[in-house]
């Protein structure tokens, strides 16, 4: 058990909130090294225990409410209660976000599943320490074919952790074909971005596929084609996919041929803010427009430059589509919140001088769960407008 203990004065409203930031951490009784386990304890209350790393903002990130070591018996039991939740909440789905963090009581381990297949990230001390504890119980609790680590990427870096990438376990399948809601998806798991698929957007794709039937629908920031391919599959009589990235698109062309809708769906590479100035000079070409951009918030210091941007593209895709034509609008920024997000679409229609309803609002699936102490671990927020 740890040994360790850190005392903290946890800022009035912070409730159960997993973590405590340096500016909260009183003293230390013990000589923890970073990334050890420890006890916290607000004043004379016990919180319970915590991976510690004093050279982080996040000083320490509770990882249960006992006293508990931060070990492998522990690992796989977190891993295998958050594989029983995937069964139950996607059931016949075999291919989901594993782990999602501080949500499955792992701070800082992310684990997606494509089928035989695990690509794990690490953003926390503690658990970079733990690397081969979590991969030694996805191999006793999983048996999988590889494992394969994506930690290049910016997180990392706020916890003195170097970017790397590389293979953990196995043989890895550099490419593999994945399901989701009956779709079949290739993933690029070594060149790809993030993990290689996002998964986030299962519930948002579902319904775009319910709503494409007989339209002519534009997927800006289309990446791999996980909108292009659902709306086809839902009977869209028309399907332009944009990205800047000729991979990307080279992948979804290769989706499309895999559902079989190639004769309708057409991937085309150019940077979207670029295209989309290009589509206001033909506007009613699509009725139906899907905007899924990657995070242009990644901090507060980007807020007001993010919002702009995002203003901006949708301004663009508001004036193009035809009359009675929807907008589905896509955020990834936990910076953005619900409001925020709806007045930025508000003075967006405003700018474009078109009225709009709201006729509906997704989130993220139920892999990437939603922690109620935690507002940060729901960051995808994305509404479906309809021109009236």
């Amino acid at each position: 058990m740890p040994e360790a203990k850190v005392h903290c004065s946890r800022k009035r409203g912070r409730g159960l909130h997993p973590w405590v930031f340096s500016n909260e951490v009183l003293r230390v009784e013990g000589d923890p090294e970073p990334g050890d386990a420890v006890l916290v304890f607000d004043r004379k209350r016990f919180l319970g225990s915590a991976v510690y790393n004093p050279h982080s903002l996040i000083a320490l990130r509770l990882f249960s409410p006992d006293e508990r070591e931060l070990d492998l018996e522990f690992i796989q039991a977190r891993l295998s209660a958050a594989a029983e939740r995937r069964k139950a909440d996607l059931p016949g789905e075999s291919d989901y976000r594993l782990a999602f963090g501080e949500a499955d009581g792992l701070p800082g381990l992310v684990v997606d599943r494509y089928g035989e297949h695990y690509v794990v990230q690490v953003y926390s001390l503690g658990l970079e320490r733990r690397l081969d504890a979590v991969t030694r119980a996805l191999v006793d609790c999983f048996g999988p074919k590889s494992i394969f680590e994506k930690n290049d990427f910016r997180l990392r870096d706020p916890e003195g952790l170097e970017r790397r990438q590389g293979v953990l376990y196995g043989t890895a399948g550099e490419r593999v074909v994945i399901a989701e809601n009956g779709a079949r998806f290739e993933v690029d798991i070594v060149h790809g971005n993030k993990t290689g698929y996002f998964f986030d957007q299962r519930l948002t794709r579902q319904r775009v596929r319910r709503l494409a039937r007989g339209r002519a629908l534009l997927d800006v920031f289309s990446y791999t084609g996980g909108f292009a391919v659902n709306a086809a599959l839902g009977g869209a009589k028309r399907v332009l996919a944009v990205d800047s990235s000729a991979a990307a698109c080279g992948i979804g062309a290769t989706n499309a041929e895999l559902n079989g809708v190639t004769d309708r769906c057409e991937f085309h590479v150019e940077e979207a803010f670029r295209f989309l100035k290009r589509l206001g000079t033909k506007p009613g070409e699509f009725d139906m427009i899907c905007l899924d951009p990657p995070s242009f918030i990644k901090s507060r210091r980007e807020r007001q430059g993010g919002l702009q941007g995002y203003r901006t593209i949708n301004s663009l895709a508001m004036r193009a589509l035809a009359p009675g034509g929807m907008l589905v609008s896509c955020s990834c920024s936990h910076h953005l919140f619900w409001q925020d997000m709806l007045d930025m679409l508000a003075r967006a229609a405003q700018d474009a001088g078109r009225s709009f309803v709201i006729t509906e609002r997704t989130t993220q699936g139920p892999d990437h769960p939603v922690l109620l102490s935690m507002p940060e671990t729901e960051y995808l927020r994305c509404f479906f407008l309809r021109v009236v």
